[in-house]
């Protein structure tokens, strides 16, 4: 099942971070991280007003991932704040299943920390041993030069690149893809 043993860790600026599997009750909070960092539109697919997930939404995406084995859905907590997430989503093909695509969420207050790292090293852990999981993907910007370094830094590789296929602000940007087998 997709769930790992809670995990406490320090921050560049030496807070505690407790890296956990998501509950339920998260949802709520889940949902208002996810507004604001899409209110700043640099990184995501969505723009605000696409953006309508409910928190009974986010609950069930919650429930799926912890009851099915190659899904994970993680948060960083720092006190009773939700500082980031990561979720990995298997694909629903028994060809595909092994694999699938990754999304890493962070507050503007807790980027540069080690707070993305930690929920990546996290998921990486899970999936070398959850029976499934054998290789984790994921796509980004390719103006996101921070995010593909320390993508690269935790040894994930490049697979290609998708060339031109978001629109923001007008400009056309590349979608890079990127893969770690974990097994």
């Amino acid at each position: 099942m997709g769930t790992i043993i809670p995990v406490e860790k320090i921050t560049k600026d030496g807070k505690k971070i407790l890296i956990r599997t998501a509950q339920v009750k998260d949802a709520s909070k889940i949902v208002k991280l996810m507004k604001d960092v899409i209110k700043e539109g640099h990184f995501t697919l969505s723009e605000p007003d696409e953006y309508n997930v409910t928190a009974a939404d986010e609950e069930r995406k919650i429930a799926k991932c912890r009851d099915t084995e190659g899904k994970i859905y993680l948060v960083a907590e720092h006190k009773d704040e939700i500082a980031g997430f990561i979720c990995f989503d298997s694909w629903p093909t028994r060809r595909t299943w092994h694999t699938g695509l990754f999304s890493v969420y962070l507050k503007k207050k807790w980027r540069s920390k080690g707070v993305g790292s930690m929920l990546i090293k996290a998921m990486l852990d899970w999936g070398k041993t959850d029976p499934v999981n054998r290789k984790i993907s994921l796509a980004v910007f390719s103006t996101n030069k921070g995010a593909i370094a320390l993508y690269r830094k935790l040894g994930f590789k490049n697979e290609g690149c998708c060339k031109r296929d978001m629109i923001i602000d007008g400009k056309y940007v590349d979608s890079v893809l990127m893969y770690k087998y974990t097994k």
